[in-house]
């Protein structure tokens, strides 16, 4: 925590902007701040493609205007997150996987913990350290069932953070079918009480509840249990098509395996990695089914990736989406963990040494790694980089500068109105959004019916490219209502003309 801390405000010192580098994490910030300060809060503005649990655990921190302009709402949620699950990690790979390898499951636990790349997520409003939270303590408490089978109490508390992590991602999505699956094969192999029966049961409802629960919202709200991925423009699937990546590694499983590969040893380290590899290797030659059992629950995350990957429905470069390597970040972790401890047993009288030395080649080849680059880092200054996102933040800091007050039109497209939305500092209630769903609006064809200003941007995200092409060739019917008082090259400020 407290190196997280220093990193957030040495980063915040060098740029205001650095906590809030992805354009996903200003849109998730602004998403929870609008769930209670927008022209009509409430729970129906969880919206449909982004699982809603990361969002309600902004929901405190963002109601602190410092907090949510600044990006430190993320700041305190992700970072409560990775300090957790590094705790449940050193106690997964100490005390269950292999009982009194303390000096192993540590490095487990500060391989996750102390990875730059993931320590940078863990800075910001982003949805992978909530997931990986639940999705560690889900783990934990099925291996602990899996040691004793009769253990209620374990069984539940697994199923209760499955459904916690299916609430933040969709790689969630595998893990109660996975939990099912098991209970179904433990349940052909031995007999099986009332009591037990009873259990399984209420177990396996509640790891499903999550995902009940948001089909039965996007059923409710929009009329399709599957709008989350229906969705034009917003689902990953939507925004897959329309970008070249997609041609990569659609049906291409060597590609699929090959970006996955170089982008795991960029992110965690050459030595890390085979390290994994290698402890794979030890855990079915001892053939212990509890421990496969755990590890293929580990994996599932990232086989879920793997196959969004060849299916065409997600994207990975070497510099766009490389944070979904992170969800390997616990398979990585308790698989070297599994790795010391194998070559501290096969020294035996030096087995301190060879810990020692294992220890040290691993940090010394991960250090290594991150002193060219941190992954997560480039990936997000990339992305702040990119074209209109600096003058969305100069039109942002424009209009903090010259508003004084009255509602202000957007249309820019949703990723490019968030930007400039948090950067004014202006209450998002003062925003009206102007988007493709905003066509039974008065103010879509005429945003002077009730808006004192008007933000337009020259190209807009495919969710407002329909407002544009309305607006062109109607330059003259604005400007009988506003004047220009700012333009650049991507975005123009408009305000309503003093009236005689």
């Amino acid at each position: 925590m407290f190196v997280g801390l220093f990193v957030s405000h040495w980063l915040y010192s060098l740029d205001k902007f650095s906590l809030l580098y992805y354009g996903d994490s200003v849109s998730h910030i602004v998403a929870a701040r609008k769930l209670v300060d927008w022209s009509n809060p409430g729970l129906h503005q969880l919206g449909t493609v982004w699982l809603p649990l990361p969002h309600l655990l902004l929901v405190p921190f963002v109601l602190f205007d410092s907090l949510f302009a600044s990006g430190f709402a993320g700041v305190i949620v992700s970072l409560t997150c990775l300090a957790f699950g590094a705790m449940l990690i050193y106690l997964l790979a100490g005390k269950q996987v292999e009982e009194g390898s303390e000096i192993p499951a540590l490095l487990a636990g500060i391989l996750f913990a102390f990875n730059p790349n993931i320590l940078y997520l863990a800075l910001t409003p982003m949805s992978e350290l909530p997931f990986l939270l639940f999705f560690i303590a889900s783990a934990f408490f099925f291996h602990r069932w899996l040691t004793n089978i009769a253990d209620r109490r374990a069984f539940y508390l697994c199923s209760f953070f499955i459904a916690l992590a299916t609430l933040c991602r969709y790689e969630g999505w595998v893990s109660p079918l996975f939990l099912a699956t098991v209970v179904v094969v433990l349940a052909l192999r031995r007999r099986i009480s009332g009591v037990e029966r009873k259990t399984i049961i209420l177990g396996l409802a509640v790891s499903l509840s999550g995902v009940m629960l948001w089909l039965g919202y996007n059923a409710l709200r929009y009329g399709d249990p599957f709008e989350f991925s229906n969705a034009q423009y917003y689902s990953a699937a939507a925004q897959a098509v329309t970008r070249p990546i997609r041609e990569t590694v659609f049906l291409k499983p060597f590609n699929v395996l090959s970006i996955y590969y170089e982008t795991a040893v960029r992110i965690y380290g050459f030595v890390p990695v085979w390290a994994s590899i290698l402890g794979m290797a030890f855990l079915f030659l001892k053939q212990n089914r509890r421990h496969i059992l755990l590890f293929v629950f580990l994996a599932l995350p990232p086989c879920f990736t793997l196959i969004s990957l060849f299916l065409g429905i997600a994207e990975l470069s070497e510099w766009f989406n490389t944070r979904y390597l992170v969800l390997l970040s616990p398979f990585i972790s308790i698989s070297v963990a599994m790795v010391v401890r194998e070559l501290a047993e096969r020294g035996k009288r030096r087995a301190t040494l060879v810990t020692a030395l294992a220890m040290l080649l691993l940090f010394a080849f991960q250090w290594r790694t991150f002193s060219k680059e941190v992954v997560t880092y480039r990936e997000a200054l990339y992305g702040f980089r990119w074209k209109q996102n600096p003058l969305a933040v100069k039109t942002g800091e424009l209009l903090r500068s010259i508003y004084d007050e009255g509602t202000i039109a957007m249309m820019t497209g949703s990723a490019q109105e968030h930007r400039i939305m948090i950067t004014s500092g202006i209450p998002l209630r003062q925003f009206d959004e102007l988007i493709e769903s905003s066509r039974w609006k008065k103010t879509y064809t005429e945003p002077w019916f009730s808006n004192l200003w008007l933000v337009m941007s020259k190209e807009p995200d495919t969710d407002a490219q329909t407002v544009l092409a309305y607006w062109n060739g109607r330059e003259k019917e604005l400007q009988e209502h506003y004047m220009t008082v700012y333009e650049n090259e991507y975005f123009k400020v408009f305000k309503q003309a003093p009236r005689p």
